[in-house]
Formats: C-alpha cells, sequence, structure tokens
C-alpha cells in the first residue's frame, strides 16, 4: 500500500479566482524497496543526445527524475507522468544541440547542474544563441544554474559529480552514485567527449570503473588532421602576407585562438591574432589571456581590426551573419586575403569569392578506436549508446562484453534492479549469463575509485600541451620552425654574422641571417647539383598588390594552368645568362 504526504497551495495569480494546487511532496511506502535505475531516450529522432534517467527506492522512495542535456525537440512534459517531478537537469556543455530547449523544459524548481566553466559563459552563450535560435528563457536558466565540482545530492542518497570531457572548453562528463543497501552502485554520463584535452581543459579520464555508462559513440577519424591542417593553412598565408580570416562558433574560435597562441612552445612564430565579438567574450570569461592575442568585444570598424599578416577571428563558422559577416564584407574581393571556415559539417561554407577560400570540418569527436578502448578501460556492465543513429548506431550492437543498449525509441528501459543490472529484453538468458559470468569474473569494481576521490581530476583549465591537443605538431615544425629566432636564446648575433657595422641593431642582423639560411635551403632544395635545370616544383601564386606577384612553393597537386590568385602551377627553374 502506498501513502504520499501533499501540500495543498492557492494561487491568485493575475488576479483571477483562487486555484487550488494539490502536490505530491514525498512518497512513501508501506516497506521500503531497493533501488530502481530506469533510463528513456529524450530526442531519439532528433540529435539523440538527451536522457531521462529515473532512479527510485532508498530513503525516501521518490523517484528523481533526471534529464541528460536538453537538445533539440526534447519535451520533458510529455516524458514525465503526471505524478512525476523534473529533480534535476544536468548539461554537459554549451553547444546548442546540448541546450537548445533548456529554457522550455524548466520546471518543478529543478536546478541545472553544469560544470564551473560551461556556468561561467552560459548567460553568454545563451543571450547569443537566442539571436539567431529559438532560445527562451535565457534568464530563468541563468537563475537555476548551480555550478558543481565536487560530488552534489540531488536527492537522498543520489549525488553526482562533474568529471573532464575534452570535446570543447568547459565540458564534463557526469558520475551519478546511489546507495542500494549499503551497496554503492555508479553510473557516468559521458556527454560528447574526446580523451584529448580542448584549449588546455583536459580528456575524459579512463581510471574510472562505473557500473553503468551513457555513452556518447559519435565518432571523427579526420579531426586530428583537419585541425592540423587547418593551423598550416593559417600559418602559410599569414607568412605569405594574407589577411586572414578565420570564422568559427564561439567555442570554436576560442579553441583556435589557444593553439595558435601556444605554437611557440613547439618553436614556431605564433602569428598576431584579434579575437572578436561572442568569441572575444568566452575567451576573456574563461580566462585566456596571451600576448599574442587582442581580444576585441565589441568593434565599430572591422577595417581597423583586419590586417595583413595577422589573423582575425570572428563568428559564426560561415560568414553570412553575426560578427564575420562584418569582418568577410571586408575581405571576400581582396585578392590578398584568405578565410578560413572551422565548421561543425552542420552548415554549408562558402565556396569561393575573390579572396582565398578554404573550410574545415570542426567536429571534435573521438576516432571508433578511442570508443572501443573506453569501454575496454572502464568495463561497465551496461552502455547505452547516445548521439547515433542507423549504422552508425547498429555497429554497436554485440560490439563488447557489457550489456549495450542501442535503441532510438521513447520507450523506458529499467537497467537495474534487485540489486542487478538487467540484461536487454532481446538478450537471451544464456547470453546474458555469460556476459555477466565475464563481468563479474573480471573482478571490476568502484570501490577503490569511490574511496579515493582525490583521483578524480576536476574540470578546469592547465596548460596547453599542442600534442595532446590532437595537433601534429613534427608536421608543424618541419614546416614553419623558428630558425634564428630560435638559436638566439642560447647563442648572440655575432656568431651568425660579421662584426656589426656601426649603427646596426643585432636584431637586424638576426633578420638578415635567417632570410640568409632560409634562402640557403630553398636554393639547396631547388636545385640538383648534377643537372640544376630538371627539377620541376608546384608552387602557389600569391598577389600581393602594388603589381607584386609571388611564387609560394607548396606540396604538390592537381595544377590549374593559370596566374589567377591561389592558383597552383608547374615551374622549372632553368640557369639564365648573368
Amino acid at each position: 500500500m502506498t501513502h504520499a504526504l501533499w501540500l495543498r497551495r492557492t494561487s491568485t495569480e493575475n488576479n483571477t479566482d483562487p486555484e487550488t494546487l494539490d502536490i505530491p511532496l514525498i512518497t512513501t511506502r508501506d516497506k521500503q524497496g531497493v533501488m530502481e535505475v530506469s533510463f528513456q531516450h529524450a530526442n531519439p529522432y532528433s540529435g539523440h543526445e538527451s536522457v531521462l534517467v529515473r532512479l527510485s527506492g532508498g530513503v525516501t522512495d521518490q523517484t528523481a527524475c533526471i534529464l541528460f542535456d536538453s537538445g533539440t525537440d526534447v519535451d520533458i512534459d510529455g516524458l514525465l507522468e503526471d505524478d512525476e517531478y523534473l529533480t534535476a537537469i544536468v548539461l554537459t556543455h554549451a553547444h546548442l544541440d546540448h541546450y537548445a530547449t533548456l529554457g522550455t523544459n524548466l520546471r518543478d524548481g529543478a536546478p541545472v547542474y553544469t560544470s564551473e566553466p560551461t556556468a561561467a559563459i552560459l548567460d553568454t552563450v545563451l543571450t547569443e544563441a537566442a539571436t539567431n535560435y529559438d532560445i527562451s528563457n535565457v534568464d530563468a536558466v541563468v537563475d537555476a544554474l548551480e555550478p558543481i565540482s565536487d560530488w552534489t545530492t540531488v536527492l537522498g542518497d543520489i549525488e553526482i559529480r562533474p568529471v573532464p570531457a575534452g570535446h570543447t572548453p568547459g565540458a564534463a562528463g557526469f558520475l551519478i552514485r546511489f546507495d542500494d543497501g549499503g551497496e554503492t552502485r555508479t553510473m557516468l554520463a559521458t556527454g560528447d567527449w574526446t580523451q584529448r584535452s580542448a584549449a588546455g581543459f583536459s580528456g575524459l579520464p579512463t581510471t574510472l570503473s562505473p557500473d553503468a555508462v551513457f555513452l556518447t559513440g559519435a565518432t571523427n577519424e579526420e579531426f586530428e588532421s583537419d585541425l592540423t591542417a587547418a593551423v598550416e593553412t593559417i600559418l602559410e598565408r599569414v607568412q605569405a602576407g594574407s589577411t586572414v580570416l578565420v570564422t568559427a562558433s564561439g567555442l570554436a574560435g576560442v579553441h583556435i585562438a589557444a593553439l595558435l597562441a601556444e605554437l611557440d612552445t613547439v618553436d614556431i612564430d605564433p602569428p598576431s591574432l584579434s579575437i572578436t565579438g561572442h568569441a572575444a567574450k568566452l575567451y576573456e570569461t574563461l580566462g585566456y589571456d596571451h600576448p599574442t592575442v587582442t581580444s576585441v568585444p565589441t568593434f565599430d570598424d572591422p577595417d581597423a581590426i583586419l590586417e595583413p599578416g595577422a589573423v582575425t577571428i570572428a563568428g559564426p563558422e560561415v560568414p553570412v551573419e553575426g560578427s564575420a559577416a562584418k569582418f568577410y564584407d571586408c575581405v571576400q574581393d581582396d585578392p590578398g586575403a584568405t578565410l578560413v571556415q572551422l565548421t561543425s559539417g552542420s552548415v554549408s561554407p562558402v565556396e569561393s569569392a575573390g579572396c582565398t577560400v578554404d573550410h574545415f570540418q570542426y567536429s571534435n569527436h573521438p576516432p571508433e578506436a578511442a570508443v572501443d578502448d573506453l569501454v575496454e578501460d572502464l568495463a561497465p556492465r551496461q552502455v547505452v549508446i547516445m548521439h547515433q543513429s542507423g549504422p552508425a548506431l547498429s555497429r554497436y550492437k554485440d560490439r563488447y562484453d557489457s550489456f549495450v543498449w542501442a535503441t532510438t525509441d521513447r520507450d523506458e528501459y529499467k537497467i537495474y534492479e534487485d540489486g542487478t543490472w538487467v540484461a536487454p529484453p532481446w538478450v537471451n538468458d544464456r547470453v546474458a549469463r555469460r556476459l555477466r559470468s565475464q563481468q563479474y569474473g573480471n573482478g571490476s569494481s568502484l570501490g577503490s575509485f569511490i574511496a579515493s576521490e582525490g583521483a578524480l581530476p576536476d574540470v578546469e583549465r592547465s596548460e596547453i600541451s599542442l600534442e595532446a591537443e590532437g595537433l601534429d605538431v613534427s608536421s608543424l615544425r618541419t614546416q614553419f620552425r623558428q630558425s634564428a629566432p630560435e638559436l638566439s636564446k642560447s647563442k648572440s648575433a655575432t656568431q651568425y654574422s660579421d662584426s656589426p657595422v656601426e649603427g646596426e641593431n643585432s636584431d637586424d642582423i638576426e633578420h638578415v641571417n635567417e632570410i640568409e639560411s632560409r634562402l640557403s635551403r630553398l636554393e639547396a632544395a631547388l636545385t640538383d647539383r648534377d643537372d640544376p635545370g630538371s627539377k620541376t616544383h608546384q608552387v602557389r601564386v600569391v598577389d600581393a598588390g602594388d603589381g607584386s606577384l609571388f611564387l609560394r612553393l607548396c606540396n604538390p597537386d592537381d595544377v590549374d594552368q593559370s596566374l589567377n590568385h591561389g592558383d597552383t602551377v608547374t615551374i622549372r627553374l632553368q640557369n639564365t645568362p648573368d
């Protein structure tokens, strides 16, 4: 038999007749039961990144209904029963596909838990998004925010804690732990994740041992190569004296700015860089401060910011609106300028203009092998796949020594009851027994990790390692490594030149020596000692204006025999009379 304590509240809002609302406070049972856990996908036909987790039983027997992320098409009213109440919303990171419906799903006084860095930027992020998307109740969401960094009680014995997740600055996965008859059980909701760092925010740790994982299965095999190619292109165009405009979403702009600013840690000269508009506000709020980066949150004259041989970062990712459009208007007809677009893949980039145009996909997810490695390291009993559909989702079925839930419906599935992690209904008893034998045979347990909370990393920014971010540092060094400036750190300028002429500056001497060194390397690379006229080379035509046309050496590529800015041609060097 079930009993309930009710609160009667009378409302006289808007000067109407009093309305009586009966709200259940605590539901109890004659006999206390054990914990039960179920999940329900909140938007399986849209982003499939949001999930409602229900935990019932324990001290009060009140069901805790926790929504992890509130993406496109999430309707919490349609998910909860009439006698259920939203306990909390947990936001893993500040990307639109994870917060799109936050404002419409606030109810029952539920707090919005998120990491401290994400909470710090969320007001700015939501306010900006509201100008272009159907984002509502920004003030109410900000009022409901509860940034957390340690174990936080949600209800009864149910606690949550953020852990780093890589992916984007401030992103977090969330551990959920509960007590069941003296036994501690723990689950992990990864959100979007990588094991790479993101602008100094470390990746998802593999030292956890959760019993169940709500795992984002989105993958990208090309992120590291795309990121490296984008940085290479930016540096090449800067060195050619081009005015470089980089368009990206706010947090992607912060990420690329931080990486470019840290190039000196691998002996590459960082470019002079301006980060503007929304991205600049996030850059400042997250505490970044680099000497080569100028932050310009607001501006009147984009021409005053754009500079030849320098980088300007603006958003959004395609320059059709916002700050990016203002800068693009200034460079699109300039043959000496370059547009580099970092796009998420969900938008169509600008394909051509009077300036040089490039675009690279910026989708920071792990390669498929990293997902497999993570599951092997975590060794969970349950794996619920998120953020995938169709064949990309089906590839995870029967893939691991865990019960894998790869579903695309809104049904509620129970995954824990009577002290046992439940097998999916489509798994037969023989397979279930085999999996349980493997799971419990490996001795995985969360006890030691829970008892040693110091082992859990915090969601906070630390020093940036370009290798940990996924950049191919070796390739970048080969192309862009400092020469004379690098050597001057340990040797004086006079070791590389004759005695200085009166009035000469040592910096000028070093610059001359650097040029001579580069010319020597070019001569060695461009000529064949036995047959100087036999080598062919590919170059890029760069129109520097004022009637000056330059040829910049580049890697072999398809050749178009025209001399327009940005085209690739093949040349043959030949000896000529003096």
